[in-house]
């Protein structure tokens, strides 16, 4: 062989050998060890309009600054544009399937882990391997693999997670920090302490609500920290305790965790600190609208939510401090699964590439994710110190889109009222954490989709009677187990249980 053939040879080797180096970096899911350099970015896509189904309503500005993404995307080489349509969140899940069962034609909408498996299970999405292979090389490489884990079922990719603080991200609950310092009351760490905070308000704020439109999650971190599935929180029929030497499905009203955050909301209703029914929003039609008016004491929070609302809360009481309050800090943090919300490409829809590379380019830059995100600097928002502040822009052009459901952790801003200290704290939130047997854990619906089906009217029937304090609860709890275990209960715990042991097995001698 010529001396010529061995260095061309040698070279193919090099070349190769750096190429798998940097896509092991990049926590590649399952997609082939090609995933992150064969992105073709925009080449092969042509001119095409995306429909993204969003819940929620049509935010300011956002004609305006879907122009300029538009303009964006077309210099970077995708002749792209967008569409929106927006539902009322009530309504948004369950108009969700109905669209995609109707071939309606949209592309890209919001799902969750908490229904993931589910609209899998009615082939609502579409899988996107390859769409990420060949036009998702900037999301490949940015996504941690337990993020992608997320969204994999029976080895396929169904959405694109974002990349936010996730360990324990819904064990919180927002109070209001400024009265807490009113009357000297300790941080909240303890149900005790939370006790307390209430039963101040109660006595010394006549005008405001202690407690509203939350119900008790963040409560687990006294109780009982588990993971959940086929649903999310208290709606989910089954968990995982991950301190269970077992590892055993379990039935979520049967267990002491679901009596006691129970038993701690009706006394918090006899009390008064809550509106019987803690999540009728009777009371206050627009229960954020109310917290942040300073009629309620503490509300519902997620690990982001205090930046998302901090503005706004602001706005309306200038003097008022959050606190997102975490129970038990010196307790384990566990690292139960890698995604909440997701951005996924409807299975009816005949842009799945186009789809996964307008979604590419948001995560491909600053500057792409500032323009989706916050919009035109100093039209919609203005830059201060790093920090998104709206001084001296009209209403009317402040953008604030439901960005919660495509955070980018490494771009995200954050209002000038978040410290720089919270936000590190932010940033750094996932460090440290016990990664959970059940992390990367998805079931498979599809062998239990009847029994699911009808467990789901069962819970969704029975919850919010069991919320309220007045009810007859062992009347009530006895005749709720019995309809769950004629519906199936028993199945779906022995079915999930087969494929959790399948998935652990599957995992053995792996590194988190």
């Amino acid at each position: 062989m010529k001396r010529s053939t061995y260095m061309l040879l040698f070279i193919v080797i090099c070349i190769s050998i750096l190429v798998l180096m940097i896509v092991g970096k990049g926590g590649d899911p399952g997609l082939t060890p090609a995933a992150s350099h064969t992105n073709k970015a925009g080449q092969g896509i042509a001119p095409t309009t995306l429909h993204l189904l969003f819940p929620l309503e049509k935010p300011a500005a956002q004609d305006e600054v879907i122009q300029a993404v538009e303009s964006k995307l077309a210099k970077d080489g995708l002749p792209i544009k967008l569409e929106f349509t927006y539902i009322p969140y009530d309504q948004y899940w369950n108009k969700l399937w109905l669209n995609a069962a109707s071939g309606e034609p949209y592309d890209i909408a919001l799902s969750a882990f908490s229904n993931i498996a589910d609209l899998v299970s009615k082939k609502v999405l579409a899988p996107l391997d390859d769409a990420l292979r060949d036009y998702g090389g900037a999301i490949v490489n940015s996504t941690p693999d337990y993020a992608f884990q997320g969204v994999t079922i029976n080895g396929h990719i169904y959405g694109i997670p974002r990349v936010m603080p996730i360990a324990e991200f819904q064990s919180f609950v927002q109070i209001r920090g400024d009265l807490r310092k009113k009357y000297g009351l300790p941080e909240i760490k303890t149900v005790t302490d939370m006790d307390m905070y209430l039963e101040t308000i109660h006595q010394n704020e006549p005008t405001i609500t202690p407690y509203f439109y939350d119900t008790g999650r963040f409560l687990l971190r006294e109780y009982g920290d588990v993971a959940f599935f086929a649903g999310g929180y208290l709606n989910a029929p089954v968990y995982i305790d991950p301190a269970d030497p077992q590892l055993k499905v379990r039935d979520t009203y049967e267990s002491d965790f679901f009596f006691h955050i129970m038993g701690k909301m009706h006394e918090w209703q006899e009390k008064g600190y809550i509106p019987y029914g803690p999540s009728d929003t009777s009371k206050y039609p627009d229960p954020e609208l109310a917290f942040n008016s300073g009629k309620v004491a503490a509300t519902w929070s997620v690990v982001m939510k205090q930046t998302e609302r901090i503005d706004a809360f602001k706005a309306m009481l200038p003097a008022g401090e959050l606190e997102n309050v975490y129970l038990h800090p010196e307790k384990p943090k566990y690292l139960y699964t890698g995604a909440d919300n997701i951005l996924s490409v409807f299975s009816t829809s005949q842009h799945v590439n186009e789809s996964v590379a307008f979604l590419n380019w948001l995560r491909s830059s600053q500057e792409n994710y500032d323009l989706f995100t916050y919009g035109i600097k100093d039209v919609n928002y203005k830059l201060k110190d790093e920090a998104i502040v709206y001084d001296g822009i009209a209403p009317e052009h402040q953008y604030n889109p439901i960005s919660w459901t495509w955070n980018d952790i490494r771009f995200a801003r954050f209002s000038t009222y978040i410290s720089p200290a919270y936000s590190k704290e932010l940033r750094d939130w996932d460090k440290e954490t016990i990664v959970s047997p059940t992390l990367g854990f998805v079931p498979d619906l599809a062998p239990i989709k009847s029994e699911i089906a009808q467990l789901n009217v069962i819970i969704t029937e029975y919850l919010p009677i069991l919320y309220d304090a007045k009810v007859d609860w062992n009347a009530t709890m006895a005749s709720f187990r019995a309809k769950l275990k004629d519906a199936g209960m028993n199945h779906v715990i022995s079915e999930i249980q087969r494929q959790f042991d399948t998935y652990r097995a599957s995992r053995k001698g792996e590194k988190p």
